[in-house]
């Protein structure tokens, strides 16, 4: 499902360069993932094969209309037509990637066994931000399964500065 996903999220991102809309898109998604997010059932009455089609299509021009853009609301019933609403999460995510790279943004996802303080989310964030030439938007989560240090997924590329790994290195090391 992800090459799909990757295919919709382009075809998004195409239509607003072409357009000049990526952040009013941009801020659609985000308006869209809100309110799927709090009213769940909408995403399966948009889902639903026992509602006709064109009723469906009529309750989002209804809902969305004068709120979203024509592209935003175009491709959401693109996806209710193909019956690929449960994919608009993966689709949003694929195209804001583009988007922020397009904006020169990398987003770094950050995993760590305890919560981060603020100052170490800024020590990070401005490390990252020296190395890779460019702002950085993180995401931190907790991962029980660490013993500690950081692992960090950017730019299709994994920093692993976990315990694990630094007692993996040394043991590399002293078996040499």
């Amino acid at each position: 499902m992800s090459d799909i996903c990757k295919e919709y999220g382009e075809a998004l991102f195409t239509l607003g360069l072409e357009g000049n809309s990526l952040d009013k898109i941009n801020s659609d998604l985000v308006l869209l993932e809100q309110v799927f997010a709090e009213a769940p059932e909408y995403t399966e009455f948009l889902q639903s094969p026992s509602i006709p089609k064109a009723e469906r299509l009529k309750a989002l021009n209804t809902a969305f209309a004068d709120s979203i853009s024509e592209y935003t609301l175009s491709f959401l019933s693109i996806l209710c037509e193909k019956g690929r609403t449960v994919l608009f999460g993966e689709c949003a995510v694929e195209f804001r990637k583009l988007y922020e790279e397009s904006k020169n943004v990398s987003l770094a996802r950050v995993y760590s066994a305890v919560p981060l303080s603020d100052e170490q989310k800024a020590a990070l964030k401005n490390n990252l931000e020296s190395s890779s030439g460019h702002s950085v938007k993180m995401e931190c989560f907790i991962d029980k399964t660490l013993l500690g240090g950081v692992l960090i997924d950017m730019d299709g590329k994994q920093i692993d500065g976990t315990l694990k790994r630094r007692l993996q290195k040394l043991k590399e090391v002293m078996n040499k």
